[in-house]
């Protein structure tokens, strides 16, 4: 990892909760498009209720997992409530994949550029981290583990839909064939799928998991970018002897995710879920136009991107030869954060990924305009 990646990383969590910084790479939802009011409607008709606040059961709570069960077989993937385990987000799903499932030394393959490299997540496990480019999966999509190396206790994690931070999307075909592919060595894939409610197209994207051949695949799913980082509730889908696993390391660990939060979760996917998520989309295709004129107007005689498809996500490489360390300096005296590319790999140096989730929307033009003037001044 390099030193600009921790240096980053460092900078922006010290920085993001400064009230005067303008966030043009924040990954969550802005708290204009949290729904406080539905959180407060269920609060407010659940008083009546008998809301358990012990602990629940290691899995998670039953009624909970029985509205995931529901919720995955909208989205093509059968289960029932001993293939889930509730996590406190997604990310304590890695991290309980990390502790309970990997060895010292054991090979993790990941998409590059990755998102798995801001958050350290498994780096601290003695594994060894095997990155793949994106590019090179897709051109290789039929041969894509060498036969001379070795796979044993190898792991491959993956968002095959508007992945973090490059936004690309697997078809259905690349998908299946990277299944059948991990089967055949033996490696398990991880499927990280928080971001697969948020495809703007009607044509909703199948998940890994949903497929032929898939019982390979662990699918880590979340409300924290669809509905609340602050409810901390995400899951496991997963066989059933490596679901009571992770349960009991789970409740070794912290006795399970906060039982109000399982609550209100539940209560969440039975009645509001899809039809936020509907309304959501909306708001966030708005605020992605918003964005990507603003960077037609300031920023396209500096680089490139792809439209997104979904998602919160810009991901722009540059076409000028400019030093991110330095904009990223000089942007943070004119409170403005950026996330340079190398948060992601160290070979993304002359790469940033925009957010338009977070930031106010009458805030985006004023705050590239402002970054254009920035890269102005320092460029090469």
């Amino acid at each position: 990892m390099s030193k600009n990646n921790q240096y980053y990383i460092q900078r922006i969590n010290e920085l993001e909760f400064n009230p005067d910084i303008l966030r043009l790479g924040t990954g969550e939802l802005s708290p204009k498009l949290i729904p406080n009011h539905l959180f407060k409607e269920i609060i407010s008709n659940s008083i009546e209720d008998s809301i358990q606040t012990n602990y629940e059961e290691p899995k998670g709570k039953i009624a909970l997992r029985l509205e995931i069960v529901e919720y995955m077989k909208k989205r093509g993937v059968t289960c029932d409530i001993d293939n889930i385990c509730i996590t406190s987000g997604a990310i304590q799903g890695l991290k309980l994949i990390a502790d309970g499932l990997l060895i010292p030394q054991s090979k993790i393959i990941i998409e590059t550029p990755s998102y798995i490299n801001s958050i350290h997540t498994w780096h601290n496990i003695r594994s060894q981290m095997v990155p793949l480019s994106i590019n090179y999966i897709k051109r290789n999509i039929n041969n894509i583990f060498k036969m001379s190396r070795d796979y044993k206790n190898s792991i491959f994690y993956c968002i095959p839909t508007l992945h973090n931070p490059t936004q690309n999307t697997y078809t259905k075909e690349q998908k299946q064939k990277i299944i059948d592919q991990c089967q055949k060595n033996g490696i398990p894939i991880v499927e990280d799928g928080v971001y697969s409610d948020l495809w703007f197209n009607a044509n909703k994207q199948v998940p890994m998991k949903s497929l032929k051949n898939s019982d390979n695949v662990l699918y880590l799913g979340s409300l924290s970018k669809t509905v609340s980082p602050g409810l901390r509730i995400g899951w496991i889908v997963a066989n059933k002897n490596v679901i009571r696993h992770l349960s009991d390391l789970k409740m070794q660990n912290d006795y399970g995710a906060s039982s109000i939060s399982q609550h209100i979760a539940t209560k969440w996917l039975n009645t509001y879920h899809e039809k936020h998520i509907n309304e959501l989309k909306v708001k966030l295709e708005m605020r992605k136009h918003i964005f990507t004129e603003a960077l037609k107007e300031h920023l396209s005689m500096y680089g490139s991107w792809d439209d997104p498809r979904g998602s919160f996500y810009i991901w722009f490489e540059f076409s000028i030869s400019i030093n991110v360390k330095t904009l990223f300096n000089e942007a943070v005296k004119e409170n403005l954060l950026i996330q340079p590319g190398e948060t992601y790999d160290s070979n993304y140096k002359n790469y940033i990924r925009f957010s338009y989730s977070y930031i106010d929307e009458s805030d985006i033009n004023r705050s590239l305009k402002k970054l254009s003037n920035i890269i102005n001044k320092i460029r090469d």
